[in-house]
């Protein structure tokens, strides 16, 4: 399958033609440049034939760590494509960094197309003329955000793509399992994921809130197949909120959250369980997912760490009540010391988190419930729990049937869930319970 790359300096648009090629919200778009760090790759089709767009960090020669990293991404991208869409801005004209683009270009020898943007009238047409002295056989006048001449640029890749045999795109196999990876900045969170990739997916330096896009990526482990989501690091909403980019980012990572299965909490295993921790931690129990909790850069501790160990276990412990018994990991980015442990816990919460109980044996023990401890008078009429059910999985949801709903006290529902958990586990996994009116002759 084809491969296009879309490639050149910050702030030309590159994102926006990506999501108007992909017809997709994928890249965040903002006028502010260097936006977009992190490569983002979808497989799109145009006419019936397939082929992936990659959407890049900006090319910039600046000697800020950032941009050294972008830089990096920049050349390996390079060197995967097959073709490349070099784009350049109407408004600003020829730049210097557009010509040692091209020159790059040229000298590996790559298949690559001059993407003129923000063409949208046909005044601005006449100053596309300047490009011309770039030397390029092939270039294409567009404006990404409005859509103008786009279909004439997919029309050229198509005559490409179709050099290139059409691989079916496979199905998501049906046990495909959804981690995010979530926590507060600069605690290691895309340096965890590319050392699990193996490989500089994800742009990592000490600078907090370097990730903004959420970063899906699919792979295999052990015969299992996953899709991995880098998140932006989540900060206080009041100070997120007053940047647009990172505003965007949180709602990114807040949607990733909420199509996985299991997430990935890391921490920082100097700075102990935060408030910022917990808050985090509890966004993610609210949305009805487990929580896997990862203290990264263990290998910085220096002092007793069996120790320091039995400390943050008790700080979680502690600080964390609202998950029972979750599964804790002590790792290091750096050393990759027992980061494997989180797909071991993956599983094993996944199973829990999907598993179902019948109803004739909940209703025994609610049966049991009712019997050790009895239900409350309410307005001289006994409160009576009819039968329960599990209605649903991820997260298990249980109903209880009754004839006074509004009379069943939140302690008695947590009751009944611990009652649960001691009989059937769950451990680590959130579960939910409703209460309703059974209806029929028990109304009259």
């Amino acid at each position: 399958m084809l491969k296009v790359g879309i490639i050149g300096r910050p702030n030309v648009g590159k994102s926006t033609l990506f999501n108007k090629i992909t017809g997709s919200r994928s890249a965040i778009v903002n006028d502010m440049p260097g936006v977009t760090r992190d490569r983002l790759e979808k497989v799109t089709e145009w006419l019936g034939v397939k082929f992936k767009v990659v959407d890049s960090a900006g090319f910039d020669l600046k000697e800020e760590i950032i941009k050294k990293e972008m830089q990096q991404q920049f050349f390996t991208l390079l060197d995967e494509v097959d073709v490349c869409l070099l784009m350049v801005d109407v408004t600003e004209g020829v730049h210097s960094l557009d010509e040692i683009v091209c020159n790059l270009l040229r000298e590996k020898g790559k298949t690559f197309f001059l993407v003129v943007n923000k063409v949208d009238s046909e005044k601005r047409e006449y100053l596309a003329s300047e490009f011309y002295r770039l030397g390029v056989s092939e270039m294409f006048l567009i404006s990404s955000e409005h859509g103008r001449n786009v279909d004439m640029l997919l029309d050229r890749i198509l005559d490409e793509a179709q050099k290139y045999e059409q691989e079916e795109e496979p199905d998501e196999p049906a046990d495909l399992l959804r981690l995010t990876i979530i926590g507060k900045p600069n605690v290691g969170k895309s340096s965890i994921l590319n050392r699990i990739l193996g490989k500089e997916r994800v742009i990592v330096t000490e600078i907090p809130g370097t990730t903004r896009d959420a970063v899906d990526t699919y792979f295999t482990f052990e015969d299992k197949d996953y899709v991995l989501t880098d998140t932006a690091g989540i900060r206080k909403k009041s100070v997120m909120f007053k940047d647009a980019v990172e505003k965007i980012g949180y709602y990114r990572g807040m949607d990733a959250l909420e199509r996985s299965d299991i997430a990935i909490a890391i921490l920082d295993a100097a700075q102990g369980v935060t408030e910022r921790d917990v808050k985090i931690i509890a966004d993610a129990v609210d949305m009805g997912r487990p929580v896997i909790i990862v203290f990264n850069k263990w290998d910085l501790i220096k002092e007793d760490k069996k120790k320091t160990a039995r400390n943050l276990q008790l700080q979680v412990k502690d600080r964390i009540k609202f998950i029972t018994n979750p599964p804790i990991i002590f790792t290091s980015a750096f050393t990759g010391n027992r980061i494997d442990n989180i797909f071991k816990y993956a599983q094993a919460l996944y199973k829990e988190y999907s598993k179902r109980i019948k109803t004739a044996e909940l209703n025994k023990l609610l049966q049991f419930a009712q019997e050790r401890h009895q239900p409350p008078v309410v307005s001289n009429r006994r409160l009576k729990f009819f039968y329960m059910t599990q209605v649903d999985v991820k997260p298990p949801y249980f109903v209880i049937f009754v004839n006074y709903p509004e009379a069943v006290h939140f302690s008695y529902k947590r009751y009944i869930l611990n009652l649960i958990r001691e009989a059937y586990g769950f451990d680590g996994i959130p579960l939910r319970i409703g209460i309703r009116k059974r209806k029929g002759r028990d109304e009259k």
